[in-house]
């Protein structure tokens, strides 16, 4: 796994074992949830350490970040990951954010970072992601990096215990290159 990653305002860095509690006060908040697929709701102990044990695992093509303020650092606001798929040639950005950031321009601009590393270090060619319809804080954040609606879809929420309608967005490395271009 890949280390820190820093911005102007934020700190990404590799999630601890230390960061189990947070993220069990975290997403127990069913605003932050109910917006994802894989976060079951109520969420235990037991989910985040099986979390944690997940990111050990994952490829190096793959990356994992807790998102920690400057003015506040070793305080976790939130979770960013693109997770590479071999099947798919592709890495699937994801992330969730606390409400007390909700607002700041945080989720936009720990996502820049995260898709240049993509691009940069993991060599990717192209980064899928997907929102919840109705998440429009999610499809803003997509669109300030170029990603393009490749479609409709549905996707399974544990916090919801349904299948959800969800908008899939793809951006290719062309696109991002020609972008940091202009």
């Amino acid at each position: 796994m890949a280390g820190r990653l820093e911005t102007a305002r934020l700190i990404l860095r590799p999630l601890a074992e230390g960061d189990a509690p947070v993220l069990v006060r975290e997403l127990n908040d069913m605003a932050i949830a109910r917006n994802t697929a894989r976060i079951p709701h109520p969420y235990h102990l037991d989910d985040a350490l099986d979390f944690l044990r997940f990111v050990d695992r994952l490829a190096a093509r793959s990356r994992v970040a807790g998102v920690e303020e400057k003015t506040a650092p070793g305080e976790l606001v939130g979770v960013i990951s693109y997770e590479w798929s071999e099947a798919q040639d592709d890495a699937e950005l994801g992330y969730w954010y606390s409400q007390r950031v909700w607002g700041r321009g945080i989720g936009s601009e720990a996502a820049r970072a995260m898709v240049d590393d993509a691009f940069e270090r993991a060599g990717h060619d192209r980064v899928v992601a997907c929102y919840h319809n109705g998440n429009t804080a999610s499809a803003r954040i997509l669109e300030k990096l170029g990603f393009e609606v490749v479609g409709p879809c549905s996707s399974y929420s544990k916090a919801q215990g349904r299948e959800v309608p969800v908008t899939n967005l793809s951006l290719s490395r062309d696109r991002w290159q020609a972008r940091r271009m202009a």
